[in-house]
């Protein structure tokens, strides 16, 4: 199910889902029940075979807030175990009381957290189902600590999460640019056909969004190494980046400024000798 075109992360997420001879796999549950069901009811126009699997690109509410739908349909949730965010620090109540104010109301109406998984992924896993191959892969810690990538080998056809993103911006304050380069390097090499990102429209070819992906990854790592070995400290580093937008924290403005002071201190950490790779903050449940 096609999000929003031309809002980046500030557009409605990504889902989709397969169907099999022996049931439906879907991919993401969108950002509340009210979300969740209008996927289900999308499904349903395709299929009424039983919902056999949830499988989670990772954690962040707009991609799972949706999970208790499919679970109540009778589904089992494959998910990285680690279900840290930014956003969870404060706990499930401050999480959930947060949310709310995003969508409202109404949209979470029969909401219980639900993306726990019931098949945890921290490597690679298959999953056959009615003749379809479905690979699940953990490519590091690139957008968040439980991302996922699902490649359908057959069709060509990659579900990115978030790691991708229309317009190229992937934000990294819960994961690391160097894991966010690395994954990109495994995407590279399944060649896919079809990719869908997490957010915004499938790009002609995906080798041109992850291609643009990671040269902004590249440049910024190379801009802040160089701005910390210079000495400036991060106020002149950032000096010459938009400033964020107020009340929109996935703005395209927003993103830049955060990820570069996310990968400013990444750098500080690797001038020190310190290891670059980073922890997210908070642990829920």
């Amino acid at each position: 199910m096609p999000g929003d075109t031309g809002r980046g992360s500030e557009g409605r997420p990504n889902a989709g889902f397969i169907v099999t001879s022996d049931g439906v796999v879907v991919i993401d549950a969108l950002a509340s029940p009210a979300d969740g069901e209008r996927l289900l009811r999308s499904i349903r126009t395709v299929s009424h075979a039983p919902i056999r699997w949830l499988v989670l690109t990772h954690h962040h509410p707009d991609h799972t807030f949706g999970a208790i739908v499919f679970r109540r349909a009778g589904a089992r949730v494959i998910a990285h175990p680690d279900l840290r965010t930014l956003a969870s620090e404060g706990g499930d109540d401050a999480l959930l009381a947060d949310w709310v104010r995003v969508v409202g109301l109404p949209a979470m109406l029969g909401f219980q957290f639900a993306d726990t998984p019931s098949v945890a992924v921290t490597g690679t896993d298959t999953l056959r189902l009615g003749g379809r191959t479905l690979v699940i892969t953990h490519p590091g810690a690139a957008h968040t600590p439980g991302d996922l990538i699902i490649w359908l080998p057959a069709e060509r056809v990659l579900f990115a999460g978030d790691i991708l993103i229309e317009d190229g911006v992937t934000m990294m304050v819960d994961g690391n640019s160097g894991a966010l380069l690395h994954a990109l390097d495994v995407i590279d090499s399944l060649h896919p056909r079809i990719a869908v990102p997490g957010h915004g429209r499938l790009p002609p070819d995906p080798a041109v969004l992850v291609d643009t992906t990671r040269r902004y990854v590249t440049a910024l790592r190379r801009d802040m190494r160089a701005a910390v070995e210079q000495g400036g400290g991060m106020r002149k580093a950032m000096a010459g980046l938009p400033p964020a937008d107020e009340t929109r924290p996935v703005s395209l403005h927003s993103r830049l400024r955060r990820n570069a002071v996310w990968v400013y201190l990444e750098m500080e950490k690797a001038v020190m000798g310190l290891d670059d790779s980073t922890d997210s903050a908070g642990a829920r449940r």
